[in-house]
């Protein structure tokens, strides 16, 4: 992260004979406080370290604009001015446009001039508040300049010609940062680190899927290299950046010739993981290398969650994710860029242009970037709530309700209406009743299961947005009939189904053995995007047929440790391709449109 010692003194000295007046005004007329340049980064081990040696954490917010604007939309230096006399960032994430870099937007008639001396007086300005500044490749244009200038999945032969245009204007000047490429997605680590050929999967609903060759994480770092920029690098990885997985498996990129890489990571709850099982994702990767968590931000307040918890304590699990990361961050000592400075980038820092910050999120960071203070915020005690012993549960949420077990077929389903669901109980390793609510799109955990003398209750939440609302079904079981009725938001909506397996699908038969034998079962498949973490169930049958989801799946295929299927979900057909490892599966999901990671677990629970 950082520049050689002599090249740094050289740049700093630059940059303070152009600040030496006690107050100044820029080109666009923002005062500038003079102070010194902050001083050159580098990584050594886990650790971001200044040119003296000392560990230095990195706070501060994202100006956004100047990736969907070629002006800032006018505020984008008072936005920097006041993140960091105001907000007292000591690094700014200042998210760019390759096209409106060389003056390829339609707005543009100046081959870039204007926007390159806009985002030069952001870095002078930073540099010359002693504020480190992360110049960001956030938008793309998969190949075509001028077209499709968005967010892409990844970066493409165009990025590598913007690196090396403007990695030579900053190269080695000590505020300067570069963030490679802003939340791949939808590649495999094995394509993020190398490239390869891809379907786009663009991150705007204007933009057209593309198919491009694009460039892996590697060749981009090569390309900053070429120039003789040794600047400290920011590599997210392909979920979005929230993934850290591949990083601790061993591919992290190599950097023999410059300061260093820093890992990002862009904590949203997006993916459905508790709050705890992210922190000890960042525990383990932070325990290895450097990572800033240069992305994050969502809408909180104390204990919002509570009211969704209903009689079910394993939901607290998630509670607050906001106000848990916050503290989060100040246990750990972790470095930060919070999103965003601007009042319609959601999920936003501030309220309007007069820099009020919004109360469920602005006042939060700001409070923790002025006194180094988080929130007043007392985390459930995942110890009470994590595990519930049986015994402690009313007979009505335990097993032993034969008659409930299994799959049902539904025939109305108040979330898609599509009318071809399946309500599937089992019950868990421990004795609790358990449920799942099956369509073709995504499966959904059930809450609060309850059955007893025929009559069953339980709570069916459901996103919508950034909030869930939670549906409450009360129904009877006769026979192998169930009915009952949906309560959501003061709706109504009646339901019923039939009984259509009985059997304890996590049994094989005699005959089946080996690999085979572990294969047979229910598994629970998870896939991550940007918009959500859908789970979907895998249920493979004795004689290798199966069902993704509510799709039937006439065979699959096992090839020595290698598991592969085909089905017809949707208006894409999607393949496949896993190895099963104990209870555990890994692959992708392709369609041609694109693919995604996928992991699986066997399910812990008894029909």
């Amino acid at each position: 992260m950082n520049v050689k010692l002599a090249t740094s003194v050289l740049c700093a000295a630059i940059v303070l004979a152009g600040c030496s007046r006690q107050s100044e005004k820029s080109q666009s007329g923002i005062q500038v406080k003079s102070t010194s340049p902050p001083l050159p980064l580098q990584v050594k081990g886990n650790q971001v370290i200044d040119s003296e040696g000392r560990p230095v954490l990195l706070r501060g917010v994202n100006a956004a604009s100047l990736e969907w604007s070629s002006d800032g939309e006018g505020h984008i230096l008072e936005t920097v001015r006041v993140a960091i006399d105001d907000w007292n960032c000591n690094i700014i994430r200042l998210p760019l446009s390759q096209d409106r870099w060389f003056g390829k937007a339609p707005e543009q008639n100046d081959g870039g001039k204007a926007y390159r001396a806009l985002v030069k007086e952001a870095v002078d300005l930073c540099s010359s508040k002693g504020c480190y500044v992360i110049l960001d490749l956030h938008w793309s244009d998969v190949n075509e300049w001028g077209q499709n200038i968005g967010q892409h999945s990844m970066p493409d032969r165009n990025s590598i010609i913007f690196w090396k245009d403007i990695a030579p204007i900053y190269a080695n000047n000590p505020a300067v940062i570069f963030d490679l490429y802003n939340e791949p997605h939808d590649v495999t680590w094995d394509v993020w680190l190398n490239g390869g050929k891809i379907n786009d999967r663009p991150n705007g609903p204007d933009l057209p899927v593309k198919e491009y060759e694009a460039v892996g994480m590697q060749e981009m770092l090569d390309a900053v290299r070429s120039t003789g920029a040794k600047n400290v690098v920011i590599a997210g990885g392909p979920a979005f950046a929230y993934d850290l997985d591949g990083i601790l498996e061993g591919r992290q990129l190599n950097d023999a010739g410059g300061n260093g890489v820093i890992y990002a990571n862009h904590a949203y709850d997006y993916f459905g993981e508790s709050i705890f099982t992210w922190i000890a994702s960042m525990k383990e990767a932070t325990a290895k290398f450097p990572v800033i968590i240069s992305e994050f931000g969502w809408s909180g307040g104390p204990n919002r969650h509570r009211e969704w918890w209903g009689n079910n304590p394993s939901s607290a699990l998630n509670d607050d994710w906001l106000l848990h990361l916050l503290v989060g961050i100040q246990e750990n000592n972790w470095s930060f860029v919070a999103w965003d400075m601007h009042p319609a980038a959601g999920p936003t820092l501030i309220a309007d242009w007069n820099y009020m910050p919004t109360p469920d999120f602005g006042v939060y960071v700001k409070q923790l970037l002025v006194t180094g203070k988080s929130p007043g915020y007392t985390p459930p005690d995942i110890s009470k709530i994590a595990v519930i012993p049986a015994a402690t549960l009313p007979e009505s949420a335990r097993m032993g309700n034969s008659a409930l077990y299994g799959d049902w077929q539904m025939r109305a389903d108040p979330c898609d209406r599509q009318g071809n669901s399946i309500l599937s109980f089992a019950a868990d390793s421990q004795g609790r009743l358990t449920g799942q609510w099956i369509n073709s799109k995504q499966l959904t955990e059930l809450g609060d299961v309850r059955f007893k003398d025929g009559v069953i209750t339980f709570c069916q939440p459901a996103q919508a947005g950034k909030e869930i609302i939670n549906g409450f079904f009360t129904g009877t079981i006769e026979g192998s009939r169930i009915s009952g009725t949906v309560t959501c938001n003061g709706n109504k909506f009646h339901i019923e189904g039939h009984h259509i397996q009985k059997t304890n699908g996590n049994t094989a038969p005699a005959e089946a053995n080996g690999v085979g034998s572990q294969l047979i079962g229910n598994w629970i498949l998870n896939s991550k995007v940007k918009w959500g973490s859908p789970k979907q169930r895998l249920k493979v049958n004795p004689d290798m047929s199966g069902l993704y989801g509510t799709t039937p799946i006439s065979k699959i295929t096992l090839d020595g440790d290698k598991v592969s299927f085909k089905v017809s979900a949707g208006k894409y057909p999607i393949v496949f391709e896993c190895k099963l490892a104990g209870l555990k599966l890994t692959g992708v999901q392709k369609t041609s449109r694109d693919s995604q990671v996928v992991t699986g677990e066997k399910m812990d629970s008894v029909f």
